[in-house]
C-alpha cells in the first residue's frame, strides 16, 4: 500500500489550496472593463479612445451660441445614459464643456464650464454622487471643426463625457 510521506502530503495540499484560491479569483484584471460595462458603453454611443471611453455629444448635445442650458429633449437622453452607466457600476465621469471661438476667451471658459455643469447636474439627478463627477470648462481650445463656418462653430459648442476608469 502506498503511503505518502509528510512532505509529499504538504506539497499536494498546498498545490490543491493554490488551485482552489486561483479558481475563486475573478477573470477581470485591474483596469479592464467587464463585458456588461463595455456593452453598456457601446450601446449608449461611447467609443474607446486613447483618453478612455468617450461620449462626444457632437451631434446629440450641442448648444446654441452663448447658451449653457441643456435642451429638455436632450436632458432625457443624458438621464438615460447616466442611469445606464450606474446600472453597470460605472460611477465616475469627467464632463468637458467646449465653445466655439466667438467672444472673449475668459467668457468662453466660463460658458464651457457652465455647459459641463448643466450636464453634470443631470448626472446627479440620475443618481451619480456629486463627488464622482469632474467638470471641466475648456473654452475654445479643442475644436472638432473649423470655426470659420457657422456649421463648424455649431459643432464646437458641445459637451464630452469621458469615462477613464472602471
Amino acid at each position: 500500500m502506498f503511503r505518502p510521506d509528510r512532505r509529499s502530503f504538504v506539497m499536494a495540499f498546498t498545490a490543491a489550496a493554490a488551485l482552489m484560491i486561483a479558481g475563486c479569483q475573478t477573470a477581470r484584471q485591474p483596469g479592464l472593463w467587464s463585458a456588461a460595462q463595455i456593452a453598456a458603453l457601446t450601446e449608449a454611443g461611447f467609443i474607446q479612445t486613447e483618453r478612455g471611453w468617450e461620449f462626444s455629444m457632437n451631434d446629440r448635445l450641442l448648444f446654441p451660441s452663448d447658451q449653457g442650458n441643456v435642451d429638455p429633449a436632450q436632458a432625457a437622453t443624458i438621464t438615460r445614459i447616466a442611469r445606464g452607466l450606474l446600472a453597470v457600476a460605472i460611477r465616475h465621469v469627467t464632463i468637458e464643456g467646449h465653445t466655439d471661438n466667438t467672444g472673449r476667451s475668459a467668457h468662453n471658459l466660463t460658458l464651457s464650464k457652465r455647459r459641463a455643469q448643466s450636464v453634470a447636474q443631470l448626472f446627479e439627478i440620475s443618481g451619480f454622487a456629486a463627488g464622482d463627477i469632474v467638470t471641466v470648462g475648456l473654452g475654445a481650445r479643442y475644436p472638432v471643426e473649423s470655426n470659420a463656418s457657422s456649421d463648424g462653430r455649431r459643432e464646437n459648442r458641445r459637451v464630452v463625457v469621458l469615462i477613464t476608469a472602471p
